[in-house]
């Protein structure tokens, strides 16, 4: 009959053999440091990669303060120890007895600081360039996997608020990952009023596509502003300095994209009391300068009203009388005194001085040429008229 294990069974022999086998102990390994964690335990974790494959090494406390320099992400790294098994796992880990620097930083290290110093120059992480997220978003794209948590965590925190939520699905680690997020993001486009990239925790190679310049660029081209929520909040990729916002984690992002609705149900009722209070308060004026008008408006104070109006209104037709007897005396005056002026200087007055006027045939006698002897010519005195004949003429009157 075929043996059947169970699973510890299975495990405690793969640990058998390979921890019974002389070539895995005693040995080093070179590579590169990724998801370095110092553990509050004393204990060191990390994985330690190369281009193809990756292994799992610990570093216990009492081997690690012989270390001499402090583990970083990046670096190149020689690990002595032997290759063992974590039984309740199953994972084959690299058990670190001594640890020196290999020469220069990692591979794939480098490669990220190029790409940083290059979207850097291009002005992608530039803060003049970031905008600002919509207040009362209407449409909110997300960009994930449709069965991870992150999605989950998001719907929840948006909640009741009434925004359309527009899923772009994409993967999110593995192969094919950056294609997956920038075809996504890019898929948004016109359709949203904000964007949230996101996906839940993992370690460093499981983050590593946010690293990617497709994803990036893809973030800077989004014709709308987005949030980048990428692992935890220590976890900090290319995406995130490209990003218009980030938030530390999906959570996170949700609650910076929409309102919070529990505040804004108490600003509108604080909005409410507001506009209560002033209301009542024009109501009480009203009825205030209605009860003002009303006192002022009685019988008693309207008859004095009237009262004072028409000895007001008599008053005024007594002056506007003398008024208009003093203005036509002063109007008989200055045309008895023009009259007067007149007559000083009309004819009549010179002829009653002794005067005469000569006519000759309805003309004006001013010079003695203008008759000769033997005329007939009448002379206007002040009373009467006289006809008279030229005996003689004289040019010049010696008085």
């Amino acid at each position: 009959m075929t043996q059947i294990f169970t699973v510890t069974d299975l495990n405690e022999r793969i640990k058998e053999r390979l921890e019974n086998d002389p070539r895995l102990h005693d040995l080093w390994a070179g590579g590169e440091v990724s998801n370095y964690v110092n553990h509050r335990s004393g204990h060191r974790y990390f994985t330690l990669k190369d281009h193809d494959s990756q292994i799992s090494c610990v570093l216990f406390r009492n081997t690690g303060v012989r270390l001499g320099f402090e583990l970083q992400d990046g670096q190149n790294i020689l690990v002595f120890g032997d290759v063992a098994v974590y039984r309740p796992q199953g994972r084959v880990q690299l058990i670190a007895r001594g640890i020196r620097l290999d020469d220069g930083q990692g591979l794939r290290y480098l490669q990220l600081e190029a790409l940083k110093k290059k979207l850097t120059a291009e002005g992608l992480f530039s803060l003049e360039r970031k905008r600002q997220l919509p207040r009362f978003p209407e449409r909110i794209g997300v960009v994930t996997s449709p069965h991870g948590a992150a999605l989950r965590d998001v719907l929840r925190i948006i909640g009741s608020y009434p925004a359309r939520i527009i899923l772009s699905p994409a993967r999110v680690q593995g192969d094919g990952a950056e294609e997956s997020i920038a075809l996504a993001i890019r898929a948004l486009r016109e359709k949203t009023d904000v964007v949230i990239v996101c996906r839940g925790g993992g370690s460093t190679e499981d983050l590593w596509c946010f690293n990617s310049e497709l994803v990036a660029r893809a973030i800077f081209e989004c014709d709308s502003p987005v949030i980048s929520a990428i692992g935890h909040e220590t976890d900090v990729t290319i995406a995130d300095y490209v990003a218009d916002v980030r938030a530390p984690t999906p959570t996170a992002a949700a609650k910076m994209a929409v309102p919070d609705m529990q505040e804004l149900k108490a600003a509108l009722v604080q909005s409410h009391a507001r506009m209560a209070r002033a209301l009542w308060t024009v109501l009480e004026r009203k009825k205030e300068n209605l009860d003002y008008l009303q006192r002022q408006v009685s019988a008693r104070r309207m008859y004095s009203l009237v009262a004072d109006a028409r000895q007001c209104l008599d008053w005024m037709g007594e002056r506007l009388v003398v008024s208009q007897m003093e203005t036509l005396q002063a109007t008989k005056s200055r045309l008895e005194h023009a009259y007067g002026r007149l007559a000083a200087v009309g004819p009549e007055a010179t002829l009653r001085r002794g005067y005469a006027i000569a006519r000759k045939s309805n003309a004006l006698i001013l010079n003695s040429k203008d008759v000769q002897p033997g005329d007939v010519v009448e002379l206007i005195l002040a009373k009467g008229r006289l006809k008279a004949r030229i005996l003689e003429t004289e040019e010049e009157y010696s008085g």
